[in-house]
């Protein structure tokens, strides 16, 4: 695996929780003490300043139209240095890894399975969601289409995906029905940076370039993508830190090249995790087949 290389952050990110639910609450009170997909995905219902030049609705406006107003607001009232993105967290649905582990323990999967490529009935490397995976995926797809019909949830203007396969496939079930029927294009971009916190499972070494651009032929690939999987070591893990200033990295290239105020991430567990941890937040465990939404302030604090 390529050693990261010593970087200066050129933005410090902020999450902004006063505008959804206590998630941290919502997974103590959780069985399984993770977050699931809230109703309205957790807005608060609360009113905000409106710009001096408008003029009052004729009709009310849904919770999250005035949400996504103030955003749009905000970004046009703040100096150039500094963004607010929503941004849409989806864990991807329950994988072959997840049964297995849970099948035999995670002491026998951490110190045996996970190094092998299956057990001779299933194969885990770059796993593959279950059937009951699939169906937590079209579950939240359906979630989807009634609260942007219903509650006009803002679509993300931009979906980016781990280039795992649990994560591909995720997104394809969970945004292809939502964004088609809105007359919105579904094209979303693979990201290296957002895959899984590297170890020596082989279920977080991904496929090739060829296979996942056969597969999924719509997607577009980032530059610089390989064909081989340059980042999965069978004798290395990757650290926290490390792998927090992965998703640093991956926030600050978001930031900079994107300029969506809305934005969506297929990502895994300790990835969300790590990207909580870059907004300076205190991490909380996410159900798969779950999206969470977060408000981030990214103020550019450095040139490169």
């Amino acid at each position: 695996m390529e050693q990261p290389r010593a970087t200066v952050s050129h933005y410090k990110f902020k999450l902004m929780p006063e505008f959804f639910v206590n998630y941290h609450e919502i997974a103590r009170q959780s069985p399984d003490s993770k977050v699931t997909t809230q109703p309205s995905l957790g807005l608060i219902d609360q009113p905000y300043s409106a710009p001096s030049n408008t003029q009052p609705d004729d009709e009310p406006k849904k919770p999250w139209e005035r949400f996504a107003a103030y955003i749009n607001q905000l970004n046009a009232e703040s100096p150039d240095s500094v963004t607010y993105k929503i941004i849409y967290l989806t864990r991807h649905g329950l994988g072959i890894h997840n049964v297995f582990e849970a099948k035999v323990g995670r002491e026998a999967w951490n110190n045996y399975w996970s190094h092998l490529d299956g057990d001779g009935t299933v194969s885990w490397v770059d796993a593959k969601l279950t059937e009951a995976g699939i169906q937590q995926a079209e579950a939240l797809s359906q979630f989807w289409t009634d609260a942007v019909t219903t509650e006009k949830v803002s679509l993300p203007e931009s979906l980016y995906t781990s280039p795992l396969a649990r994560c591909l496939e995720t997104t394809r079930l969970v945004f292809s029905q939502p964004m088609e029927q809105s007359g919105e294009p579904f094209q979303p971009v693979v990201k290296e940076l957002l895959r899984e916190r590297l170890t020596d499972h082989t279920c977080d070494k991904r496929s090739t370039r060829t296979w996942i651009e056969g597969h999924y032929p719509s997607y577009l690939i980032e530059s610089g993508f390989s064909e081989e999987d340059l980042l999965w070591s069978p004798d290395r893990w990757e650290s926290v830190e490390e792998h927090v200033a992965r998703k640093q990295k991956v926030l600050e290239e978001l930031f900079a090249q994107d300029s969506s105020s809305v934005i969506s991430l297929t990502v895994h567990s300790y990835a969300i995790s790590a990207i909580l941890r870059a907004c300076g937040y205190e991490e909380f465990r996410v159900r798969e087949g779950s999206t969470i939404a977060l408000l981030v302030r990214g103020d550019r604090i450095g040139l490169s």
